[in-house]
């Protein structure tokens, strides 16, 4: 800026005194002892004196007397061989020369001179801060001006142009003196500031906390896969370098927009690192990222390609039934497939897209093909057993040791075919990975058949909805195979244990309660495994902890309507869950509301096979004086469970309610005959013989069923059985036969023989024989009781 305000002084003494150079050019100005020194008006001359030579060192146009100067720093004018050319000339000229000092070339380059005059014609020269950002602004206006086409637009005498150099010149201005120090303005100190690349590493870290948690909302909100987080940190990662590299480039830029020292020309490459292009690249690279996940997104859920889920396919519809199979077990741990299998059934018990066939109905179809209830279920019969219950689909599965560790893999595949529709695997490092290994599974299993992920990752972990301790685990799932063999006394001793190891372990409490009270056993421990279950309920699945929760209302405080709004919950969730629909509906009927509770009890005897769901629902179709379709509901339960026990004692229950006696009785001599064997059978038929009897005016017969009854309770140690058979020979004496006497001396004699205070506490039938002895005119015996 100071050689050029002394190249415009010159110019400006020229000018005063008539004197138009023509050829400002680097070629013309010579430096002595620091100062500027305009040389060669050889053309200005040669026009005062008539003569057409030039000594310019420059472009040989000067000599051939068309258009004189030199192409590269001629003014429009000149090059158009304008006859009236004047100083405004020499401000053009003047204009290149500062342009080509600041941005290293000059504003228009050409093969030819003729090319060049034309350039300086016709085209507009590029701005002076695209090719040297580092100009200062008043600067680069200034020398813009210079450059203008028309002679009017420049500054009009070199006088006006000088002072706008000044500035520039000066400390204050941005450019010094050689020698000086910088001297950096407020606003581009805060430039600078901006720039530095620890400010901007520290708010690139800011903005990818940011980006990540809204990715994560996103994906958590909308289902997305995992990959997608990663991708955004990939991205982010990438762009960090990025962004400090694009901070150093602007850093350069902002110094030298301040103090204007020249540098040297940045590299090509240096022009893409700009704020605005990074921010651009970023965008973009995001926008990428979200037209991936968007086609990801369709395609699983339109069933298109590999990512497709069974579900969106067609190939299943939601909550259509699958048939779980055991797990292969290729490890020297025998008990490790019973475990694994175990906890892959609770895990998908959770998915309210997947619905198991119930252990239960595969026990009920094992029997109709003739096999035990407690064998294996390779993949071989899990298939035979869906394609025989109409279920479209098995899962597999495989535990293969890995050194230490564990790959499991599981399978989805088609019941009718054979061919395996869906494959995953997971790796375990260790026993104790198995668990975690094991969720992972279930989760991956569960998306490829179609759940969302919004529901998959809702779900607590497995290790905190069964137990974190695998020996605990292997116990548990050992008690449900004996279970599954109608041993129950071995499987509460294995719950037993199993409660040992992890007090906490809410499934194996109710499990233990459950089968207590199917036993009819020790009632104080069933309260006190039963309340363990409900107090640890938060490490339950949902539908589990909903059925525990009911149970406990219905077992141990005893309020039905709490009960009732348990079982509720797990219908909205699961309105499959044949156990909450029958045990409503029990509640139902309790209640008095019959249509209610048939609705529920046939839902549940479509859906299982058990004989207390058709039991139920013919009761509160019986209530309700519907006969016909008691029935109807007994012959579908026939049809499907031809031959059973169960069918055979439905059906003198239903002639027994239609009236039809000698038909009642009949069916229930035969059932009695025919299973000699059975404790449980003998007690109960038995027991309605009596009631037929009693119906009927036969006391004899009645009495001889009770003591049937009671015969068959002592040799099953059933002494709640026992004494209540007792109760019903009594009540023939006291009601039938109006003998007091002889009713009270059955009752003592009973109790003599198996005294109450030997008995359970909560096994004692404390009403029952309150009310016999009121009604025997015992008041004081009976209010004690």
């Amino acid at each position: 800026a100071r050689i050029l305000r002394e190249v415009v002084d010159a110019l400006a003494y020229a000018h005063r005194h008539g004197v138009v150079h023509r050829d400002i050019k680097p070629d013309n100005i010579l430096l002595a002892d620091g100062h500027a020194v305009v040389t060669d008006f050889g053309v200005a001359k040669a026009l005062e004196g008539g003569q057409a030579e030039g000594r310019s060192g420059g472009s040989t146009l000067t000599s051939l007397g068309v258009a004189l100067g030199t192409p590269t720093y001629m003014a429009p004018e000149q090059a158009a061989a304008d006859p009236h050319v004047d100083h405004r000339a020499d401000i053009y000229s003047v204009g290149v020369l500062a342009y080509e000092m600041l941005a290293g070339q000059p504003p228009f380059s050409a093969p030819t001179p003729q090319a060049m005059l034309a350039a300086q014609i016709t085209q507009a020269p590029e701005p002076l801060t695209t090719r040297r950002p580092a100009c200062p602004p008043a600067l680069s206006s200034a020398v813009m001006r210079c450059l203008e086409k028309r002679p009017a637009d420049r500054w009009q005498t070199a006088a006006e142009l000088a002072p706008q150099l000044d500035p520039a010149s000066t400390p204050s201005g941005g450019i010094q003196p050689t020698g000086a120090q910088p001297s950096i303005s407020s606003g581009s100190e805060t430039a600078l500031r901006r720039t530095h690349p620890v400010r901007v590493a520290a708010l690139f870290a800011a903005a990818s906390a940011l980006v990540l948690g809204i990715v994560a909302f996103l994906m958590y909100r909308l289902g997305l896969p995992d990959w997608v987080l990663w991708g955004a940190g990939v991205l982010l990662l990438i762009g960090l370098p990025i962004m400090l590299v694009t901070s150093l480039h602007e850093r350069r830029r902002a110094l030298a927009r301040t103090t204007a020292v020249v540098t040297p020309m940045e590299p090509g490459h240096a022009r893409w690192f700009t704020w605005r292009r990074a921010l651009l690249g970023g965008g973009l690279a995001f926008a990428g990222l979200a037209v991936v996940v968007g086609s990801y997104t369709a395609m699983r859920l339109l069933g298109i390609g590999p990512v497709g889920t069974l579900v969106a396919s067609g190939v299943l519809d939601k909550r259509d039934a699958i048939l779980l199979a055991d797990f292969e077990n290729r490890t020297a741990d025998t008990t490790l497939a019973s475990s694994v299998t175990e906890a892959f059934r609770v895990d998908l018990a959770q998915s309210p897209t997947v619905r198991l066939l119930d252990p239960q109905g595969v026990r009920d179809a094992l029997q109709r093909m003739e096999r035990p209830g407690s064998v294996t279920i390779t993949p071989g019969l899990a298939r035979e057993v869906a394609e025989r219950e109409g279920v479209k689909a098995v899962i597999t599965g495989q535990i293969d040791p890995v050194g230490k560790g564990y790959v499991l893999s599981a399978n989805v595949v088609s019941a009718a075919t054979g061919s395996v529709l869906v494959s995953v695997r997971e790796t375990a490092s260790d026993q104790a990975g198995l668990l975690p290994a094991i969720d992972a599974l279930s989760s991956k299993l569960r998306e490829r058949i179609g759940e969302s992920l919004v529901t998959i990752r809702a779900n607590p972990p497995l290790e905190q909805v069964t137990t974190g301790s695998l020996a605990a685990l292997r116990k548990y799932s050992e008690a449900l195979r004996l279970e599954e063999e109608d041993r129950p006394a071995e499987a509460i001793l294995l719950l037993e244990e199993a409660v040992t190891l992890d007090s906490g372990f809410a499934m194996a409490h109710r499990k233990l309660a459950v089968n207590l009270s199917n036993m009819n056993v020790d009632p104080q421990r069933q309260l006190e495994a039963s309340t363990r279950a409900f107090a640890h309920r938060d490490r339950l699945p949902e539908i589990e902890r909903g059925l525990a929760t009911a149970w406990y209302y219905g077992n141990v405080e005893g309020d039905r309507a709490k009960e009732a709004a348990a079982y509720r919950s797990v219908l909205a969730r699961d309105p499959d869950n044949t156990v909450a629909l029958n045990n409503l509906s029990i509640d139902l009927f309790a209640a008095g509301q019959f249509a209610a509770a048939e609705s529920l009890a046939l839902r549940a005897a479509s859906l299982g096979r058990g004989q207390a769901f058709t039991l139920n629902a013919m009761v509160a179709q019986i209530a309700q004086g519907r006969f016909p379709e008691a029935r109807a509901t007994l012959e579908r339960y026939e049809a499907k469970q031809p031959g059973t026990a169960g069918g055979t004692e439905l059906r003198g229950l239903l002639a027994g309610a239609e009236g039809r006696l000698d038909s009642a009785e009949n069916i229930f001599r035969r059932l009695r005959d025919h299973n000699k064997a059975s404790p449980d059978i003998q007690i109960n038929i038995n027991r309605s013989l009596a009631r037929v009897s009693r119906t009927r005016g036969r006391l004899a017969d009645a009495e001889q069923h009770a003591r049937a009854l009671m015969q068959a309770a002592e040799a099953a140690g059933d002494v709640a059985n026992y004494l209540d058979g007792a109760i019903d020979v009594a009540y023939l004496a006291l009601d039938f036969r109006d003998r007091r006497d002889r009713a009270l001396e059955t009752v003592r004699t009973a109790l003599a023989r198996y005294p109450l205070e030997k008995m359970p506490p909560l096994n004692r039938p404390y009403p029952r024989l309150a009310k016999f002895f009121a009604q025997a005119g015992e008041r004081e015996t009976a209010r004690r009781l």
